[in-house]
């Protein structure tokens, strides 16, 4: 990273996310990352990794995703990580318990945090909350109503009742049954689940597998 002060100093970014780094030559600072906000734009200052990313990734209940960042679960979890890591924990934790599709891996690369905290902090609140994208077909119904694919849960159903007697459904097996049974293109598929067209292939060949 560049000094911001006088630009002298180069560190790679592994050094400098998440901690406090001084300027060899003039001892300024380096931060992470800089935000920019419009002046016109009314911004709520508190939490403001989490709202920053709420707002990046499109969800618009920031007071719900704030509850679970405030949650006593997540307090007594409070020790060695950052505000950025549980606000990543926070907004997939919301996110899957309202049977939306989260993409962790863009959260932890917008904020600058390792997944590797993050989904050490999720495994410990597993007890507590849905932390990982294993679906029931009831939870596959209510996620069909929430992604931007037009297709009706009772197309698929038989498919995802079947798998379900034999293996845990993730998201990698839902976008291979979508793509299974409907014309719908592999890529699109691919773009809602947050996936690539390789791995919905070779989610498609396992599946082919499992029936």
């Amino acid at each position: 990273m560049d000094c911001l002060l006088c630009g002298q100093l180069n560190l790679p970014k592994k050094t400098v996310i998440n901690s406090h780094n001084n300027c060899s030559n003039c001892g300024a600072i380096l931060v992470a990352r800089v935000y920019r906000i419009s002046p016109n734009l009314e911004t709520d200052r508190s939490l403001m990794d989490l709202t920053m990313l709420c707002r990046e990734f499109n969800e618009t209940d920031i007071e719900g995703v704030k509850k679970i960042f405030r949650s006593a679960y997540l307090n007594l979890l409070r020790t060695r990580y950052n505000e950025g890591v549980y606000s990543v924990v926070a907004l997939h934790i919301y996110r899957l318990q309202n049977n939306k599709v989260s993409n962790l891996n863009a959260y932890c690369n917008y904020l600058g945090v390792r997944k590797q905290s993050v989904n050490r902090v999720l495994h410990r609140l597993r007890e507590v909350f849905k932390v990982d994208n294993i679906y029931t077909p009831k939870e596959v119904e209510k996620l069909l109503k929430n992604i931007e694919l037009n297709i009706e849960y009772n197309e698929i159903k038989s498919l995802i009742e079947l798998v379900a007697e034999k293996a845990h459904i993730n998201v990698g097996i839902l976008s291979a049954c979508i793509y299974s049974v409907t014309n719908l293109s592999l890529g699109k598929i691919a773009r809602v689940f947050h996936l690539s067209r390789q791995t919905v292939l070779n989610h498609y060949k396992k599946l082919e597998e499992i029936v």
